[in-house]
């Protein structure tokens, strides 16, 4: 009786006493809550039921010091606890009770965070001579910060990305640059593209901004990771997942310069063993691209001057809902199932101009002109459902993770053009393509820790993608198309690559190293379905080994060394041998008979935290590639267009090196205002001399980014971007937007990578945005952003070889500015679906 008492007594005190305290509230408004479990068990590692697990806090009142109760719990039948809704920054007394067995305190030191922050105290033994042990709890991290071997950005907080894409996320990202057509490069390189630590099938502009929660950048990936990428590294997505007891979400929406809406919502709920969360995100868009061409044709005697015009105007939207379950079986296995779906539909219409005259002759009529009015029809969707269990042992660090996933993506397009000729012949043709994959992955990780210093980390990843695309070209002959066979494509591939790893890591007090080896088998086998011809890239046993060595010269700098090896495989664009017409002075086709590229790269860090406000990082980076990807052109007479034509292709090299230095500053300069900033000096040459005697390109540049951040009263904040890129050679590798669901022919603008000659002028732009916060809890905020300012981001391309001059002026979208409206609400609650006295009641957060 005198146990039940005391058990009923513990529960009205944690009723009256579970709320989290005034004040305890993190930047931006949110509760902030800690979470603490573990399993009480015997001498003879039997569970214990019933233990008795109080939290406590110090308090002074009248110069006493007094323990006031803050929460409890007891344990279950097979010994697990878990205590909720924890005050943060004070310290705390974690007691554990049981009749019979002697009692143990543990201190508990929570540092403040923006969502609950969870702890495993592991297997607490109560028996005699328990003693105490201090445990602190990592909590709320700056926007930015360096890991071991990343550098990891916190974007849900920048309102220069709010009603956006994950194309304006990555522009906000020190280290990466995005040009106008969306391409990503990270050090002047095509990195990989992750999203939640597992490869894509979707573009960075199909993922909406108000759904990404952080950007982790690995400049050179450890052999944890895929080896695909080659020097480029890799981009993970982290998507937004609250596991907050009760719940808590929040609703936006906006509208851009054009009236184009943007909204969205998110909410999780949290009741006993099961976390419920859901998403949904829509965005309209119409972009508005300008384009002027100037070519000097040399195959012609005279020559010719070729001068172009184009505008294109792409109306679209897409959407996408995203929903799942958390499921804690118990305190240390939890299995996950989520679902997501997206859909995305775009119809670009294009007026094109072309004047041709002959250079060096009298006349003043021009030899050609040539008009084209071309509609498209696009659409893409994606399903993606994923199933993860992760299990944590006793011991702190020690877990077993595995999941399952599967992806299918599909898109499809349908083009019309009207074209008129100064001959007065007019044509009306009809292009039409498909193209569909499905993804199917599976990885098992485990972690363990030796000593507190020894770390191991090995596992094992499949990967299976079936691929496949159509394309059709028709003309229009007596009121109905008619196919034109020789145009057409029906192509396929699978690929599929097998992986294990370990890493092996000591943690050291001045050095800390890691060793690391990745080994991968992969098979691609493409075919042209209507053919006898099929290509095929088989390596049975690819070994891929990294290491990481870090001296530590105090407790703010240190120095390290990465080494790694990885590989590039050509991805649906390069392979496809369609030919695309649709740009007449940028034919285009892929060339299935391309290899991968291997990469051996290295970079020396050094790394200086001032304090807590200043941190200093510059890097030297290098890389050597064999077998390296660049865009080449070639001349051949074209059946279709019945003369001589030049097509840009893609082609081998025969190697590639490329060296740099980036430097990176964060200042928290005061209590008002944050800059980070990023310097990157770059120079790359490559060796084409396998294909031609005289194909190699040289070329050096260098970009500078800035992002500054003010806090102002009334809660105003002000954030701005400035990006500037100096001239450079043209690059000559391919660009890629990540993922699969990339553009079907039809509807691009620019001249040709020439990998002989040619510069890019420079580029710069200014964006800015500003947000203002409501209401006492901040949850309430109205953000105006505004990108490309002063309408500076240009491109502007020059291009040689032997069979033209080029020179392309493009723009898109000058000025769009975004005005968005987002409220942030939630209740924490730990019985959130049980009769409760209505006087009781749970402090509202900001999610």
């Amino acid at each position: 009786m005198k146990y039940l008492i005391f058990v009923c007594t513990l529960f009205c005190s944690v009723t009256l006493w579970a709320q989290p305290p005034a004040g305890a509230r993190a930047r931006g408004g949110a509760a902030t809550t800690g979470a603490l479990y573990g399993k009480v068990l015997d001498d003879q590692k039997n569970p214990l039921e019933y233990a008795i697990i109080k939290v406590s806090i110090s308090e002074v009142k009248n110069d006493t010091t007094i323990s006031k109760l803050v929460s409890g719990a007891l344990s279950s039948g097979n010994g697990d606890f878990r205590v909720e809704n924890l005050p943060v920054g004070k310290e705390l007394t974690v007691s554990f009770e049981l009749i019979g067995f002697e009692s143990q305190e543990r201190k508990i030191t929570i540092v403040p965070s923006g969502s609950s922050v969870e702890k495993d105290l592991g297997n607490i033994k109560l028996s005699q001579g328990s003693t105490m042990k201090e445990i602190v709890i990592e909590g709320d991290k700056p926007d930015f910060r360096i890991e071991f071997d990343k550098r990891i950005y916190d974007v849900s907080k920048n309102p220069l990305n709010e009603g956006g894409t994950g194309e304006d996320v990555m522009r906000n990202i020190p280290s990466v640059q995005v040009d106008i057509d969306g391409n990503i490069t990270m050090r002047n390189a095509s990195p990989q593209i992750f999203i939640d630590g597992r490869p894509t099938t979707l573009t960075i502009d199909q993922i909406p901004a108000d759904e990404i929660q952080r950007v982790e950048v690995i400049t050179n990936p450890s052999a944890k990771y895929d080896a695909s990428g080659g020097g480029g590294g890799i981009i993970n997505i982290v998507l937004k997942h609250n596991r907050s007891t009760g719940y808590n979400g929040s609703i936006r929406a906006g509208i851009d310069k054009r009236f184009k809406p943007n909204g969205g919502f998110d909410i999780n709920v949290q009741e006993g063993k099961l976390n419920f969360f859901a998403n949904a995100n829509l965005n309209v868009r119409k972009r508005l691209t300008t384009g002027e061409t100037s070519r000097i044709n040399l195959q012609t005697d005279p020559y010719t001057l070729l001068e172009q015009s184009q505008n294109n105007i792409n109306n679209g939207y897409f959407a996408n809902g995203r929903f799942g379950v958390d499921w804690f079986m118990d305190n240390r296995n939890t299995i996950t199932f989520s679902q997501e779906f997206r859909r995305g539909t775009f119809n670009p219409t294009d007026y094109t101009e072309t004047v041709t005259d002959t250079l060096g002759q009298d006349d003043t009529n021009p030899v050609s002109f040539y008009y084209r009015n071309s509609e498209t029809e696009r659409y893409f969707q994606n399903w993606g459902s994923s199933i993860l269990f992760k299990h944590l042992y006793a011991k702190e660090g020690k877990e077993l993770t595995a999941d399952i996933n599967f992806n299918t993506f599909n898109s499809g397009f349908e083009g019309t053009y009207d074209n008129i000729y100064s001959t007065g012949i007019n044509t009306f043709q009809k292009q039409t393509g498909s193209g569909g994959q499905d993804l199917y992955t599976a990885q098992l990780d485990f972690v363990d820790i030796y000593n507190n210093k020894i770390k191991l980390e090995a596992g094992v990843r499949g990967s299976f993608r079936q691929y496949s695309s159509s394309f059709e070209n028709y003309n229009l002959v007596d009121d109905s198309f008619v196919l034109i066979s020789n145009l057409g494509v029906n192509y396929k591939y699978t690929d599929q690559v097998y992986a294990g790893y370990f890493n092996l890591s000591n943690n050291g007090e001045k050095w800390k190293n890691q060793i690391g080896l990745r080994v991968e088998s992969s098979d691609y086998k493409g075919e042209l379905v209507d053919t006898t011809i099929t290509f095929r890239n088989q390596f049975p046993l690819s070994f891929f080994p990294s290491a990481f060595i870090t001296r530590v010269i105090n407790s703010k700098q240190d120095i390290q060394l990465a080494l790694n090896r990885r590989v590039n495989r050509p991805n649906f664009r390069n392979l496809v041998p369609f030919t695309d017409y649709s740009d007449s002075l940028n034919i285009e086709r892929g060339n299935p008979a391309l290899k991968p590229e291997f990469t051996y790269s290295g970079e020396l860090s050094y790394q200086y935290v001032i304090n807590d406000k200043h941190t200093f990082l510059a890097t030297i980076y290098g890389r050597y590639t064999t077998n390296t990807t660049i865009n080449y052109i070639i001349s051949e007479y074209s059946d279709v267009l019945g003369k001589d034509v030049v097509i840009n292709t893609y082609a081998n090299a025969k190697s590639s090196n490329a060296s740099g230095l980036e430097i990176v500053f964060r200042n928290k300069w005061t209590k008002w205002m944050e800059m980070t900033t990023n310097f990157n000096m770059y120079n790359a040459t490559i060796d084409g001399s396998n294909i031609s005697a005289n194909l190699k390109n040289s070329r050096s540049t260098y970009w500078l980014k800035s992002n500054i951040s003010f806090r102002l009263p009334q809660n105003f904040m002000i954030s701005v971007m400035g990006d500037y890129s100096s001239k450079k050679a043209l690059d000559p590798g391919g660009t890629s937007r990540g993922g699969g669901g990339g553009d079907f022919g039809g509807g691009r603008y620019g001249g040709t990578d020439n990998t002989v000659q040619g510069y890019v002028e420079p580029i710069y732009g200014f964006d800015i945005s500003v947000r203002k916060s409501f209401l006492k809890s901040k949850s309430l905020s109205v953000s105006l952003m505004m990108s490309d300012v002063f309408r500076t981001r240009v491109s502007r391309t020059h291009s040689e070889s032997e069979y033209f001059v080029q020179d392309v002026f493009r723009r898109r979208d000058p000025q769009m500015w975004r005005l968005n409206v987002s409220w942030k609400f939630g209740k924490l609650d730990q019985s959130l679906f049980k009769r409760k006295n209505t006087n009781q009641s749970s402090e509202m957060i900001d999610g």
